[in-house]
């Protein structure tokens, strides 16, 4: 019995071992789903802009930066609310247009409402919250409008490519070039 034992032993080591070199029948394109699983699991995630932005979360923001202004500028100078942001559309297809109505209330009897001020003042408000604002425009925006009102006057139009806004907001360009791209539209 002390010599058959090792036998079965040995019996059942080759019979596991001849168990486990069947072939499997896979495909090529299920290995390659496979490889490619394995592959997307090391990928680190990126952050894709949100396909139905909050506009109300945007004009907060926005808003949140213009009324923190110095005392002085609100003094002397103008004050500055977001009043709408909006991305509209025609039916059937993307948004192209990011557009910002702000509206200006000059602080002394003067005419300060300037689009293109109030152009500078809507982008730096932006940028202190970049990150935020880029994250919620939508990937088929293509411009940014300004639309400026001197209380509810409507006093002008401030356009530029959203690309060089988005860029000025993340310091790939420099507020030269992006003053230098952008331009002011007429009164519809």
């Amino acid at each position: 019995m002390k010599r058959l034992f090792p036998a079965i032993l040995l019996f059942l080591l080759l019979l596991l071992n001849a168990c486990g070199n069947t072939p499997v029948d896979i495909s090529s394109a299920q290995g390659t789903a496979v490889g490619q699983t394995q592959t997307a699991t090391m990928w680190t995630p990126t952050i894709t802009p949100t396909p139905d932005p909050n506009e109300s979360k945007i004009v907060e923001w926005l808003n949140d930066d213009l009324s923190s202004a110095d005392t002085l500028e609100k003094t002397l100078d103008a004050n500055y609310q977001a009043v709408d942001v909006s991305f509209p559309f025609m039916p059937g297809s993307s948004p192209t247009v990011f557009r910002v109505d702000i509206r200006c209330e000059c602080a002394v009897n003067t005419p300060c409402c300037i689009p293109e001020r109030m152009f500078v003042v809507t982008i730096a408000a932006m940028k202190n919250r970049a990150d935020k604002i880029i994250g919620q425009v939508p990937g088929s925006i293509s411009q940014v409008k300004v639309v400026c009102f001197d209380h509810a006057n409507l006093v002008g139009v401030m356009f530029a490519l959203w690309a060089d806004v988005k860029g000025y907001l993340l310091d790939e360009i420099n507020g030269y070039q992006l003053g230098s791209r952008v331009t002011r539209g007429a009164l519809p």
